[in-house]
């Protein structure tokens, strides 16, 4: 298989979005270079699908965002950059129809060119309801007939996506989309080759070799079964000159101390989490990175199990658990990083609003640690359900770090609401997205990243609507003031950004269905002679495009 496969299998327990870049690239820094430009590189999960338009793991769109390519990437400095896309678009006056023209030179790695319909085929192929694309309502109330091809089985044709011809693309937009450039960044929306994907059958995306891609690098050594894969330098790709890596391994690492060995003895050139025991050994390396990211951690609160409502149907009950932990130490002992507690879903430094301050504000009386008022709650629950005692599952990853990380809360609510008992429940990663999805669960800690600038990104995934949140949880309110700020209010910057903060506030304060716990700051070790690997504070959690070995 690699040749310097390192046989480990596992997952760890978070979705990972990383930020930080290591200055600009020219053709010019690899001549004269003889080093092997190979790299060696750690992964935090396995990768769940390549088919775009299932994807709903980060570890999914990173992968694809190295072999795949869209009408924009993410550049060095998280800057939009022109993909697939020849040049910036034609826009008409009203700002709803956006007309690209397309590379002449973009090809798929089978020498097909990258063409209009691969487009139309990819937003269709996330939009038809048969397709049960989870994602689908990133395109409501953007792209025309959108949502009413998805939830009323309309005509798939009547799409706002068009192929004027095999290099003109041309999107109608419901209304002004002030995010829709970032939006066309989002992995999900990469361009699908029909023709391939239909001869392809039920094999297609089942592994590397079922799979023709048009990014940076080819997939390789990649099944859906398995968890290590490889990247491979495209050369059909149109930008080919600009990367310098021939190959680089992924090797997904369970055990920290592992990743520690692998790196030190030089079988690792990165490690792309680095667990809390090892930070203060090595936060003052020169291969040490803290890097912060546009990503929001919080405890997820099921009512419903198998059909069952359990105590977490109690309203009381979550306000108790909500403000049973304490969030400052779980970051200060447990975490060890540059992570941030937080009250709030919408990640600091995302979104400004329109007079400056962020959405993230303190507008609202949010819940936060305190035990007092946790009991209180907590007591007035047991007493609304007529029990003395509360059992519930914690459902995690399958690593050290992932119990640690549960154990702590296990322990915070059990000292602080009396006669609740938690059962720490060890999956491997897959099998924790899959329960996760199928609300298989009572608590779980999860994280949501930031997909394209804009606080829809996140709280979208707890509208009625959306199968996304893995969470049970409905309200008419919450739904309104979010379909508020894509139709109503779209055009009004103020009156928009009211409704995040409101919505906030309901899912948050008043529903208590999730307790926010901390802004990521991810910490890593990168061997100093990698230069230009390029982290993303959104989207994808770095770039090799741009990536060499000194």
């Amino acid at each position: 298989m690699k040749a310097k496969k390192l046989t480990l299998l596992g997952a760890i327990s978070a979705t990972l979005l990383l930020t930080a870049c290591q200055g600009n690239s020219t053709n010019q820094d690899t001549q004269g270079n003889n080093a092997q430009q190979d790299l060696e590189l750690s992964s935090s999960a396995a990768i769940s699908t390549m088919e775009p338009s299932q994807a709903g793991d980060t570890t999914s769109t990173l992968a694809m965002s190295q072999v795949f390519e869209g009408l924009y990437v993410l550049g060095p400095d998280d800057e939009l950059q022109l993909g697939v896309a020849a040049e910036e678009p034609e826009i008409s006056e009203d700002e709803t129809v956006y007309t690209f023209t397309l590379r002449d030179d973009a090809e798929w790695s089978d020498g097909t060119p990258v063409t209009a319909d691969d487009f139309v085929f990819a937003f269709q192929k996330i939009t038809d309801p048969k397709y049960a694309a989870p994602n689908a309502d990133v395109l409501f109330d953007v792209v025309k007939n959108a949502r009413e091809i998805n939830l009323e089985d309309g005509d798939i044709d009547t799409l706002g996506v068009k192929a004027i011809d095999d290099k003109t693309l041309e999107f109608t937009l419901e209304r002004p989309v002030p995010y829709f450039k970032s939006l066309l960044a989002y992995p999900v929306l990469y361009p699908q080759n029909k023709e391939y994907v239909e001869n392809q059958g039920k094999k297609y995306a089942t592994d590397s070799d079922h799979l023709i891609y048009n990014g940076p690098f080819k997939l390789s050594d990649w099944s859906a079964s398995g968890d290590d894969w490889g990247y491979e330098k495209n050369e059909s790709y149109w930008d080919k000159d600009e990367v310098k890596l021939d190959k680089a391994n992924v090797t997904v690492v369970k055990t920290p101390s592992t990743a520690i060995n692998l790196y030190t003895t030089d079988a690792l050139d990165m490690i792309d989490k680095l667990s809390s025991e090892y930070i203060p050994t090595y936060k003052d390396d020169p291969s040490f990175e803290s890097v912060e990211q546009f990503t929001t951690f919080f405890l997820k609160m099921n009512s419903e199990r198998d059909g069952k409502k359990n105590a977490l149907d109690n309203e009381n009950i979550r306000k108790g658990i909500a403000q049973a932990f304490d969030k400052e130490s779980f970051v200060k002992n447990i975490l060890q990083d540059d992570s941030n507690p937080t009250d709030h879903l919408i990640p600091k430094g995302q979104t400004k609003a329109p007079d400056g301050t962020e959405v993230a504000d303190e507008r609202n009386d949010y819940l936060s640690y305190d035990p007092e008022k946790a009991k209180e709650a907590w007591e007035k629950g047991k007493e609304e359900l007529g029990v003395d005692k509360v059992e519930l599952g914690f459902l995690t990853d399958d690593t050290e770090e992932a119990k640690k990380n549960a154990e702590f809360f296990q322990y915070e609510l059990q000292d602080n609401l009396p006669g609740l008992e938690i059962t720490v429940e060890q999956v491997p990663f897959t099998v924790r997205v899959d329960r996760d999805s199928n609300k298989e669960y009572d608590l779980e800690l999860a994280g949501w990243g930031t997909d394209y600038r804009d606080p829809l990104t996140v709280m979208r995934i707890f509208m009625s609507s959306s199968d996304l949140g893995g969470v049970t949880y409905s309200n008419e309110d919450y739904d309104k003031l979010i379909q508020d700020t894509r139709e109503d209010h779209a055009a009004d910057k103020e009156a928009r950004f009211d409704d995040f903060v409101e919505a906030q506030d309901i899912l948050i304060n008043q529903d208590a269905v999730i307790a926010p716990i901390y802004n990521r700051s991810l910490s890593t070790l990168v061997n100093p002679s990698v230069k230009d690997l390029h982290w993303h504070a959104y989207g994808p959690s770095y770039s090799l495009k741009w990536a060499y070995k000194e």
